[in-house]
């Protein structure tokens, strides 16, 4: 009797805990209210393991070159955003431009927009481009919050490409398995973009948890703004968790060479390795003209014209424009040109749903749309390196279709001509500024 009321007196030690617990979380609480708000840093960049062997993600290789250029006081006047659609035809006439190669990991200026508006406007802005193989919208909207809008000077336009695999990809569970959510997220105000991220309501509950409860903040007091590793994680745009990509080219002959290209060209813009560095990753300037049917992939992508994700990335895609117009950054949504083969995998009523609410939610926001999708300048399968990435040649036709919409828009003129930050072509480079 004694033992058993003696008991009685003793608190549960669930009791304990749950009382500790509480007491750690509002003890962190007040030191975790009086951090400033966490930012993506280059210092933190650099502090990472990727730094140490530069090999990264495709995502830091974009998160470090673009922190770099504002390191530099290179701000850029034109940012691109989009997948592989838009990085192959970028980088590839980028390389014919410049008649040399370029690498895409982190050599992301796009000199040949720039000749094309200083031909068409005589003015010659920045432009960096951001897209990465394997990017939805949500990642074009996360890199928009963590790294342009809390840049101390923003660019004047933003170009979208985006085409229907950015948005129904039937490989993609959620918004929450790219590489780039899980890098970027830590920097972003998901609150309200949140319940569209996940698959499940424990993936959700666990955001909650990490985003509410000071225990689960710890890290941003041992770490401060480095970001997260992405080791071995396997994800959406690294589905095998592979780190480094090992695969190197040896001497080979002319016909082996030109199988490669088109290999290295693919594998370079489709996001589809794990760690890379600088030298593996390159796009040549004249490369033979090559073309590969990818039909069954894309089978499979859209498999279902409307997956879960679908609704999600509509959501992220209404705040990526949002965010840009509250940033007063001139919008430019391009509907991306693929060929026939491919757009017959979707109905026709899909078609004329999608490019309508692409109009429609562009226009909201004050934006400028271009609808690629039918447009006759693209249906030769000589501009195509496949059935929806294009090659130098359909990739010049872009670019040009790309500054013939800004050097049309007295507003986006306007805009370049603004703070002094696009120079004339007569003086690329003003005193004191440090070129790319």
């Amino acid at each position: 009797m004694a033992a058993t009321e003696t008991s009685k007196k003793r608190p549960n030690a669930f009791v304990w805990a749950v009382a500790l617990y509480g007491a750690l979380n509002l003890a962190l609480y007040g030191i975790l209210a009086k951090m400033p708000e966490r930012k993506l840093s280059l210092n933190g960049i650099k502090a990472t393991n990727y730094e140490k062997r530069m090999e990264g993600p495709w995502i830091w290789w974009v998160s470090r070159t673009y922190l770099s250029q504002l390191e530099k006081k290179a701000q850029p006047d034109i940012v691109l955003f989009g997948s592989s659609q838009m990085g192959s035809a970028i980088f590839s006439a980028e390389a014919e431009h410049r008649g040399t190669t370029v690498d895409t990991t982190d050599e992301r200026e796009v000199e040949r927009l720039a000749a094309e508006l200083a031909h068409a406007s005589g003015l010659k802005p920045r432009v960096f481009n951001f897209s990465m193989g394997g990017a939805m919208v949500s990642d074009h909207y996360l890199i928009a919050d963590s790294l342009v809008s809390k840049a101390d000077k923003k660019p004047k336009i933003a170009i979208i490409g985006v085409n229907p695999r950015d948005f129904i990809d039937n490989n993609l569970p959620a918004a929450a398995a790219t590489d780039s959510f899980h890098f970027l997220s830590p920097y972003c105000k998901l609150d309200s973009l949140a319940s569209h991220s996940y698959d499940s309501p424990f993936g959700y509950l666990d955001y909650l948890l990490s985003r509410y409860l000071p225990l689960r903040q710890v890290n941003l007091l041992a770490f401060g703004d480095i970001p997260p590793s992405l080791g071995a994680r396997a994800s959406f745009t690294n589905p095998e968790g592979k780190g480094i990509d090992t695969r190197a080219d040896k001497q080979v002959n002319n016909a082996q060479l030109a199988s490669q290209i088109s290999t290295k060209v693919l594998r370079a813009i489709s996001g589809s390795a794990g760690d890379v560095k600088r030298g593996e990753w390159v796009l040549p300037a004249y490369p033979p003209y090559l073309y590969m049917d990818n039909s069954k992939e894309y089978i499979k992508r859209y498999k279902r014209e409307n997956p879960p994700c679908f609704a999600g990335q509509k959501r992220y895609f209404q705040e990526l424009l949002a965010l840009l117009r509250k940033e007063k950054i001139e919008i430019i949504v391009v509907g991306m040109p693929s060929r026939l083969s491919n757009q017959n995998l979707l109905s026709e009523k899909f078609w004329s749903d999608f490019d309508s609410y692409l109009a429609n939610a562009t226009k909201e926001q004050g934006g400028t749309y271009v609808s690629l999708f039918k447009d006759k300048r693209f249906i030769e399968e000589k501009d195509y390196l496949d059935t929806v990435h294009l090659n130098r040649w359909g990739g010049g036709k872009l670019v040009k279709i790309m500054a013939e919409t800004v050097s049309g828009d007295k507003a986006m003129l306007q805009a370049l001509k603004e703070e002094g930050k696009t120079d004339a072509v007569a003086g690329r480079a003003k005193p004191g500024q440090n070129p790319l």
